[in-house]
């Protein structure tokens, strides 16, 4: 026997008898009770690192960490530095109307003596791993501390794995909402969104672009000859997520019906353009809006967020707008 195995056996036999002599001393429930969780502390400590690095390898989680240092780099060294940073080279904003600049607008703007801040609340991923959405709760204030806040609102951004790997900003909206009720920090994502995706589908994306603005038109055409929430709601997923301005967030299917019949019977909308991942399964739309036949045109702007099963329609999982 080499002395590498004498060794192990000789402390294979140390533990042993020290696992016995422990034993030994239990004699009272309390102490079997102690005992069991001592037992039982290695599993729960591999456990919970399990689930850490499954975290830190997630496309998911990259995606949360790219926002979240986003929304730091805000504070720390300003809006437009921060959108400069985080923004693709062809990323689309609105400013009073739909650019496709955003990282060269952000350049562009003087700054301003205010501090943007935001947090992802929710947040998706299409099954190549490399295309996302975020929302979540914004608010703009003064550097003050304990100042509150001047607005309030929600964000909507889509995001995109570049080729060096680095996750960078290709849509960004938003619209005003009342402040969140509750303070303290959620977030969620659908479930299996934070495991990978073995072979997914390569579809052409040119093709499923044209679908969703084909997708649009058709939901326009209903609207147009039935303005009811009936109608809205067929584009719907079951579990989809409507932001409109003045409201906060609502995944209610009865608060999203009531909404919807509260919507003026005029509004129509115009597509700007598309998006999608390379998998075919999740895209975006956004356009503006207009409620024409008023003495003052009421404009505004939107983003919906489209999934698609295999063998079904797309539907909208997600929807803002903004007037």
């Amino acid at each position: 026997m080499d002395p590498g195995t004498h060794a192990t056996n000789y402390l294979s036999s140390k533990k042993r008898n020290i696992a016995i002599d422990i034993n030994d001393m239990a004699h009272t429930p309390h102490d079997k009770f102690i005992l069991m969780k001592l037992n039982l502390l290695p599993l729960l400590l591999f456990l919970s690192s399990s689930v850490m690095a499954q975290e830190s390898s997630s496309a998911l989680f990259k995606m949360r960490e790219a926002e979240q240092n986003f929304a730091k780099a805000s504070v720390m060294y300003g809006r437009n530095a921060a959108f400069v940073e985080n923004f693709a080279e062809k990323s689309i904003i609105f400013t009073d109307k739909w650019i496709s600049s955003g990282k060269q607008f952000s350049k562009d703007q003087k700054a301003a003596p205010v501090v943007l801040k935001w947090e992802p609340e929710y947040m998706d991923i299409a099954d190549s791993r490399d295309f996302g959405i975020s929302t979540g709760p914004w608010e703009v204030g003064e550097y003050r501390p304990g100042t509150p806040p001047l607005f309030t609102g929600y964000f909507l951004t889509v995001w995109k794995k570049q080729a060096d790997g680095a996750w960078k900003v290709i849509l960004d909206g938003g619209g005003t909402t009342p402040a969140i009720k509750d303070p303290k920090h959620k977030f969620s994502f659908p479930s299996g969104a934070d495991k990978p995706v073995p072979n997914p589908p390569v579809i052409n994306v040119e093709l499923s672009c044209k679908e969703l603005l084909d997708r649009e038109k058709q939901i326009l055409g209903e609207w147009e000859r039935s303005p009811l929430p009936s109608t809205y709601t067929e584009f719907l997923s079951p579990k989809v997520r409507i932001q409109l301005s003045g409201h906060l967030p609502t995944t209610n299917a009865d608060t999203i019906n009531s909404l919807i019949a509260h919507f003026d019977k005029n509004l129509t909308w115009k597509s700007s353009g598309s998006g999608a991942a390379t998998s075919g399964d999740m895209g975006f739309t956004y356009g503006l809006l207009e409620i024409p036949g008023k003495p003052e045109v009421i404009k505004g702007h939107y983003v919906r967020i489209w999934k698609k099963q295999p063998g079904a329609d797309w539907k909208i999982v997600l929807e803002m707008m903004n007037f």
